[in-house]
Order: C-alpha cells, then sequence, then structure tokens
C-alpha cells in the first residue's frame, strides 16, 4: 500500500496570513485560504495515489453601487491558487488505466473519451500537475426590482439556484469536491456544464418562495479551480460543448413556527457539440435538489442525470449526492455520501465522509474527517475489459483562515 502524511499543511495554514482587507467603504477586497493534510492508504495499484497537501487561495474584489432609482450596479473580479490532487487538477483528469489501443476501451480514433458531466477519462495519461492558478469570476450585474442580469465570467443560472447536501467542511467534501485527497471521486451532481465560462445570465426576483433563472454560454471552454469543462490533455477527446442553454426553477421559504427552513430546485441545461468525433452529439442534463433545515439538523440531496453528449444514446451519466449536518455549540457534525455511474466511460464509484468541524473564530476553520472514496474502474483484459476495484481513504484535517 501507499501512504502519504502531510500534517505540515496545518502549520502551514495556521501560519498564512487573512490578506484581505476592505477599501474606502465602496470597494472590498477579501480572501480565503484553505490548506488540507492528509494521511491516505490506497488499497489497488490502479488506483491514483492519494495526496497529503493540498490547498487554494482565493482573492475576491467586489464593488456595488445603488443608484436613486433602485438599481444596483455590481463588480465581481475572482482569482483562486489551487493545489489539489497531482492527477485531477480542477476535478477533470485520467485514470490512464483502460488505453484507447485495448479493445473495449472507450475511445475514439485512438483517443480516450472525456466525460463532459465529470471532465474524466479512465484512458489517457495520468496527470501530474503541482498546481494551478483560474479565474473564478470576473462579471457585471445590474439588479432592480424586476430581477438581476449579469454578464461575464460566473456560474450559470443552473448552479446559482441548485439546490444541494450541506458538506462539513468547507473545500474537502466526498461529492463535488473543491480539493479531493483521495485522488479518486467521480460523483458530481452538479448541473454545470460550463463552470465559469463567458455567458449572459437572468434572474428574476423571489416571488412567494419561486425563483427562475436562465443562462447562455457560447462555449463551455474557461478552467476554474473546481472544474475544466474542456480539458485539453494528448490522448483526449472532448466533447467540446457550444451554445450551452441553462435553467433553473428554485423555491425557498422560511416556515417560523415550524422551526422549518425548505430549498428546492430544479436544473435543466443543453448544448451542441463542436467535436468531430462520431460518439459526441447533443448534450442534455436534469437535475434536481433538496435542503431542509430544523432545530440545528440540516440534511439535503441533490440528483443529476445526463446523456454526457452521447451520440448513442447510451452513454448516460447519473449522480446521487447526500448529506446530514448536526450543529450544537459552534460545533458542526455531520456525514456525507455520494454515488454516480458513467456509462460512457464504463465507469461507477461511490465516495463518503463523516467528520467534524468548528469556527474557532470568525477568521478561522478547523476540521476533520474521515473520508474515502472507490471505483470500478476498467481495464484490458484480453478482447475485452474487466473491472478493477480501487479505494483509497484515510484521515483529513482541513484549516480555513479568511478577512
Amino acid at each position: 500500500m501507499r501512504r502519504q502524511a502531510s500534517l505540515a499543511a496545518i502549520a502551514l495554514g495556521a501560519a498564512t496570513p487573512a490578506l484581505a482587507q476592505e477599501a474606502d467603504g465602496e470597494w472590498a477586497v477579501r480572501a480565503e485560504v484553505v490548506v488540507v493534510g492528509g494521511v491516505i492508504e490506497a488499497g489497488d495499484a490502479v488506483a491514483p495515489p492519494g495526496e497529503g497537501v493540498l490547498g487554494s487561495v482565493q482573492v475576491e474584489v467586489s464593488r456595488a453601487d445603488t443608484f436613486e432609482n433602485g438599481l444596483t450596479l455590481a463588480w465581481l473580479g475572482a482569482a483562486r491558487i489551487d493545489r489539489d490532487a497531482p492527477s485531477r487538477p480542477a476535478f477533470a483528469g485520467a485514470f490512464g488505466a483502460c488505453p484507447a489501443t485495448s479493445a473495449g476501451c472507450p475511445s475514439v480514433g485512438g483517443l480516450s473519451l472525456v466525460s463532459p458531466s465529470t471532465g474524466l477519462a479512465v484512458g489517457g495519461r495520468q496527470l501530474d500537475e503541482g498546481g494551478l492558478a483560474a479565474l473564478e469570476a470576473a462579471s457585471v450585474s445590474l439588479s432592480g426590482p424586476w430581477g438581476e442580469g449579469l454578464l461575464g465570467w460566473d456560474a450559470g443560472a443552473a448552479a446559482r439556484l441548485d439546490a444541494r447536501a450541506p458538506t462539513v467542511m468547507r473545500r474537502a467534501s466526498a461529492f463535488s469536491p473543491g480539493l479531493d485527497a483521495t485522488g479518486l471521486g467521480v460523483v458530481r451532481a452538479r448541473n454545470d456544464a460550463t463552470g465559469v465560462s463567458a455567458k449572459l445570465s437572468y434572474l428574476s426576483p423571489r416571488w412567494l418562495g419561486l425563483r427562475v433563472g436562465a443562462s447562455y454560454a457560447p462555449k463551455a471552454n474557461q478552467k476554474s479551480a473546481d472544474f475544466d469543462p474542456d480539458i485539453d490533455a494528448p490522448g483526449l477527446a472532448s466533447a467540446q460543448l457550444e451554445d450551452v442553454w441553462e435553467g433553473a426553477v428554485s423555491f425557498a421559504r422560511q416556515f417560523a413556527e415550524q422551526d422549518l427552513r425548505v430549498r428546492a430546485a430544479v436544473t435543466y441545461s443543453a448544448a451542441t457539440s463542436g467535436s468531430d468525433f462520431a460518439p459526441f452529439g447533443d448534450y442534455e442534463a436534469l437535475g434536481a435538489g433538496l435542503e431542509l433545515e430544523h432545530d440545528g439538523w440540516t440534511g439535503g440531496l441533490r440528483w443529476l442525470s445526463s446523456n454526457n453528449a452521447s451520440a448513442s444514446g447510451d452513454g448516460d451519466y447519473e449522480a446521487y449526492e447526500a448529506g446530514l449536518v448536526r450543529e450544537v455549540d459552534g460545533w458542526r457534525f455531520g456525514l456525507e455520501a455520494g454515488w454516480a455511474e458513467d456509462q460512457l466511460l464504463n465507469l461507477k464509484g461511490a465516495s463518503w465522509l463523516v467528520g467534524v468541524s468548528r469556527a474557532l473564530n470568525p477568521n478561522l476553520d478547523l476540521g476533520i474527517a474521515w473520508s474515502g472514496a472507490e471505483a470500478d474502474i476498467p481495464v484490458p483484459s484480453g478482447l475485452s475489459v474487466s473491472h478493477r476495484n480501487a479505494r483509497n481513504d484515510g484521515l483529513l484535517l482541513e484549516l480555513t483562515v479568511r478577512n
């Protein structure tokens, strides 16, 4: 077994300043540093190695001006420096276990297929990136009684209005993780095929708890720290999504007498494929989520079903995420679980996390968890493929410093 450990990451986080400050009362500069230290054990050679030191630094600059007519003009810019698992920067990556030249492995023209829902491939060559700097937002918005319009690089309407399962810690999670120490997570139920690619969005006001939104992105091509919608690496073939439309309907309501908060959403996205490769066609994805909060308990579910831009119709991706969190006297106890199956890649997997976190003060959070992930990865077997179950799990410590 391979073991990687680095609790020195905690000391690194403790020594890192918040780096952020308020300016002249109009411009605001905020920063957040997250460091994860892990002790990860890998149970199979086909699994990518777990990582002992992960971290991210995000800086956000914003400004909002409200005019006499009630309209608010807002500017937002954000960038992140991220060190995720070297084989899985921005969640996307290649397992390198099922080469395109082997019979039965997902491929076209000697290239391994990439799932547009996750950015993953089971073939190709494993990446080894030490870190990345990525744009997280660069947008301008105008809001008023009629709603909000946004132009620029930012998350789309489906992601912004989504309802999701709660998480225990800031960036480390069992599903759709910002930092994945296991390097093996395949669960991403976030209906967000474009990431922060340039787009035009509209969100309505909330009426009787309901809010609707829509977005349009000409191309899904902007890599962020958490997702790469168009991974560019040797030996890979991606769907190259274009003309991406997103829509969402959100419901949020606080029932004071019952001490109950409810949030639910249904999301949809559709796109065409700009790829010349025959396996790829039009893309569609439907998602739904539910969050409930009562008396210190928060629970949630999220589901995504996508056709993965599969022209044949037999390459669907489906994912489920669930979380339950209990907050007591400043402590946050919780468990998370996720499951996914990708028929385009002939891949399925699950992940889990059990942990606790606490805000030590307004600027400092500390969390500890046991987390794991496993995946049934296709591997060549004669003239066909078989599967090997890869599993990575271990102890995580996460430190968050913010201004």
